[in-house]
């Protein structure tokens, strides 16, 4: 009796498993096939679906582009404009322009530019109003530009609680230094004018402790840390 080699059985297994997978597969796609058939109609609407997702996708993407696009050349040219045109005509321009671009990356700055005229003009009202719209983050720079702004027009407006309270705001959220010590230091002085002597001495205080200075940045901080303490003293 010839004998069977030990291989033999085991390509033999590989051999008919590899037929079954291939069996099953080739079902599989019949059925498939039979169903596509079946359902010929779903699948030619599914394809239409498909595409008009695909085309509103690609419209959006390239109508923002384009939005984006214009929003900077027309801050650009409202930005020259402003000191040179009457300001109540750059008011206007710069309202309608946050009523076009409010969604764009570029409102920040119109929002600003906007806030500031009204401060200048004396508006601090609509200055509020108007900065106080503004979403923006005080993580982000324009964040703290705005903020800031709005502070000052709540000084204005003798809103000195506010104003402090959001000068310390900016100073524990704001990422860059300068910002930290400008709002630091602005919270100080309302501290002082109002004669909250130990407020004061607390916010320079904490300006010598926490913040990097010049050795004559540092000298000045000092030098107010001593008057706010000869104010308690006397």
């Amino acid at each position: 009796m010839a004998k069977r080699h030990p291989g033999s059985s085991r390509r033999q297994g590989r051999d008919d498993k590899h037929a079954s997978e291939d069996d099953v597969f080739v079902a599989n796609v019949l059925e498939f096939s039979g169903w596509a058939r079946k359902n010929s109609q779903v699948l030619i609407l599914f394809g239409v679906a498909l595409a008009v997702v695909v085309f509103a996708v690609i419209y959006y993407v390239s109508w923002r582009s384009g939005q984006a696009e214009t929003a900077v050349a027309e801050l650009e040219r409202i930005a020259l404009s402003v000191g040179q045109a009457d300001p109540e005509a750059s008011k206007i321009s710069l309202e309608q322009y946050l009523e076009r671009f409010s969604g764009t990356p570029y409102a920040g700055e119109a929002r600003l530019l906007l806030g500031q005229l009204y401060l200048d003009g004396g508006q601090a009202g609509q200055a509020i109003q108007t900065l106080e719209a503004s979403s923006a983050s005080l993580r982000d720079p324009m964040g703290v530009q705005i903020a800031t702004l709005r502070a000052r027009a709540l000084e204005a407006q003798s809103q000195f609680d506010e104003a402090e309270a959001l000068y310390l705001r900016i100073a524990d959220q704001a990422e860059l230094g300068f910002q930290r010590v400008g709002a630091l230091e602005d919270a100080a002085r309302i501290r002082m004018e109002r004669q909250n002597y130990a407020g004061a001495a607390e916010l320079y205080q904490r300006l010598l402790d926490e913040e990097e200075h010049t050795v004559e940045r540092a000298g000045i901080y000092q030098m107010r840390l001593g008057e706010a303490q000869a104010h308690l003293n006397s």
